[in-house]
């Protein structure tokens, strides 16, 4: 995982500079002494090197006002070439993994956010992983496969990069606050929360719209104007939503309606993941090990398993959170969910209404099935494409 150290400046040094004099004539018949000589060296040895300095700096200033704006950017991603390979493999590897799970994403959130009730009752068809997925084709075809996965991406890109990003930054910082060589455990979980915090905060009110597209064509709402969602509703886009949102539900708030509980749920998730992938890594594929005596297909599968165990693992822990979360951004909408004033309201009435281990764990199974492979996915691609951009800045 990427980590990133941070070198102290280094202060420039003088050195002592020692004259002395071959010729004794000239001792005996010049008045400065050798102290003075000496002195006199020093000095205009200093008084030399400061114009040189300054005129270096004023010919790299020069330089700088000549360059064009895109010369610029530049010259500051050649300087941070390793945290830009994050970014940018951080973001593809997001996009990768959440395009390749698009229909279980889609249908963990559907099953999330219908309201319990009796079998067979109306907006309740979705009971079952096989069964909805063969439902959603049959309905909307590809399409619906598909539906709130281009904001997804779009989300994700950004999502995706801070997370790494932030991920490598934030170790950085803990090991030179520490001075640890390698962190404990307890700061590499606060790393990651860390990371996952500053995606949320970043870009939320993306994650609460797409889930409303998701969810608009899924025929859990009545079709009536002004009620959950309108036929109307039904065709609207990313930027369509989001502004129905801003003008109906309060503008930003609305935006970031449950964003504090996804940042509850999301900062332990990064972290176990993060936390497990590294150790899974460490002891399948150790630094030791002659991964050059392995085919291509060995090693990748020893990636993607850690990948998919990590995700698993840190699923089963975190779910209620990722729950919590759906329900309260659709909790303006009366005829999905009930209505919410707040978190901690949200969760007393799931647990009440349906019991913990139903309400808190509605969707587990679909997302099991997603998050497995979108985490491998995910981890695999950020190394490889990672490992890619290194060898084509090395060339």
């Amino acid at each position: 995982m990427p980590s990133y150290q941070v070198n102290p400046s280094s202060s420039s040094s003088s050195s002592s500079t020692t004259s002395s004099v071959s010729d004794p004539l000239s001792q005996s018949h010049h008045t400065i002494t050798q102290p003075q000589e000496a002195d006199f060296a020093i000095a205009a040895s200093t008084s030399t090197f400061s114009i040189a300095e300054e005129e270096v700096e004023e010919e790299v200033d020069e330089i700088q006002e000549g360059l064009t704006w895109t010369q610029k950017v530049k010259e500051i991603m050649s300087d941070n070439q390793m945290v830009v390979n994050t970014f940018i493999a951080g973001g593809l590897a997001g996009a990768t993994s959440r395009t390749v799970v698009s229909p279980l994403e889609r249908l963990k959130i559907i099953l999330q956010v219908q309201a319990a009730s009796s079998k067979g009752a109306s907006g309740q068809a979705y009971t079952g992983v096989w069964e909805s997925l063969g439902r959603m084709w049959k309905n909307e075809g590809w399409r619906g496969f598909m539906k709130g996965n281009g904001i997804n991406v779009v989300r994700i890109l950004p999502y995706s990069a801070l997370q790494f990003t932030s991920y490598g930054g934030f170790k950085s910082v803990l090991q030179k606050w520490s001075g640890e060589p390698q962190l404990s455990t307890p700061l590499r979980l606060t790393a990651g929360a860390g990371a996952g915090i500053v995606a949320v905060a970043a870009t939320y009110p993306l994650d609460l719209v797409r889930a409303r597209l998701s969810i608009a064509t899924a025929g859990m709402a009545m079709r009536k104007t002004g009620e959950a969602f309108s036929t109307e509703d039904a065709r609207l886009g990313m930027v369509g939503m989001t502004k129905k949102v801003y003008r109906t539900e309060g503008g930003i708030k609305g935006l970031y309606r449950g964003c504090w509980a996804t940042a509850v749920g999301v900062a332990p998730y990064v972290s176990l993941n993060f936390y497990i992938y590294e150790t899974l890594k460490s002891r399948i594929l150790p630094v030791n090990l002659n991964t050059q005596s392995m085919n291509e297909g060995e090693l990748a599968a020893r990636k993607l398993g850690c990948g998919a165990l990590a995700g698993a693992t840190s699923l089963i822990f975190t779910h209620p959170f990722d729950v919590l979360r759906r329900k309260l951004q659709v909790a303006g909408l009366s005829n999905i969910s009930p209505q919410y004033t707040g978190a901690i309201d949200a969760l007393r009435q799931i647990i009440r209404n349906e019991g913990f281990w139903k309400g808190m764990y509605r969707g587990l199974t679909p997302n099991i099935i997603k998050v497995t492979p979108s985490i491998a996915v995910s981890f695999y691609t950020f190394e490889t494409v990672r490992d890619l951009l290194s060898a084509l800045n090395e060339a």
